[in-house]
């Protein structure tokens, strides 16, 4: 992960301001959910989230490693990124406490991250309201306890690769 210090290259990560902090946590992004197992490995997933005050929300079913993990470690980071071309990366990791909502609670924030990243009418469809019915029975909520961010782009390094066109651009 990148701190906000100078490395031994001397490519300076620079921090983000609060509005651009809030802007990321607010934006349609994919949250990459990290929680640590019973035999000490990494279990990391991709997620939707939503943020609430300063929580961290995302769904997910009872039946999930993820949720057997923090059944038994309620602990977990989220990283929720920018990435570009060549430096251009900005981000925010947030580690802390994790609470595991269940019942209507669940339900009512699961349903304002559903129409997050779906129309009502593709919410609609039986297909998607199945699927999203019988998985997303609770609510992941990551306090953000700790929050490390980063901006590559206002870098020297960064600010070169994307002026003079050096980096190659990422797959879709």
């Amino acid at each position: 992960m990148v701190s906000n210090s100078t490395s031994g290259n001397d490519v300076k990560s620079h921090s983000l301001t609060t509005a651009e902090i809030n802007k990321i946590l607010s934006m349609t992004l994919i949250a990459n959910l990290a929680t640590l197992g019973e035999d000490n490995t990494i279990h990391i997933v991709p997620m939707w989230f939503i943020r609430i005050g300063n929580d961290i929300c995302i769904p997910t079913s009872r039946h999930t490693r993820k949720y057997k993990n923090l059944r038994a470690k309620p602990f977990a980071s989220v990283m929720i990124d920018i990435s570009r071309a060549g430096l251009d990366l900005k981000g925010v990791l947030i580690k802390g406490q994790v609470e595991l909502v269940e019942g209507d609670e669940a339900r009512k924030i699961n349903r304002q991250i559903h129409l997050k990243y779906v129309t009502p009418e593709g919410l609609s469809d039986p297909s998607v309201a199945s699927y999203l019915s019988k998985g997303d029975d609770v609510t992941v909520k990551i306090h953000m306890d700790d929050l490390v961010n980063w901006n590559l782009a206002q870098s020297k390094a960064g600010i070169a690769l994307s002026d003079k066109g050096r980096s190659r651009t990422l797959d879709a």
